[in-house]
């Protein structure tokens, strides 16, 4: 019972940090978009792009 809690948990927080990478994708969006310095752009996008998988992976949908 107590690993299956833990499970949760980490779930749980691989959720918020998903969520947190696809919101400053969103927030990006909303200040004008991309193109001043293409690389954290790229890592930005790369990064709520993976989110996304890693979500649908786990079954929540976003």
């Amino acid at each position: 019972m107590i690993k299956a809690d833990k499970q949760s948990k980490k779930i749980e927080e691989i959720i918020k940090i998903c969520q947190a990478a696809i919101a400053k994708q969103v927030e990006q969006n909303k200040k004008g978009g991309f193109g001043f310095d293409d690389y954290t752009d790229g890592r930005t996008v790369g990064g709520a792009s993976l989110a996304r998988n890693v979500l649908r992976l786990i079954g929540t949908a976003h």
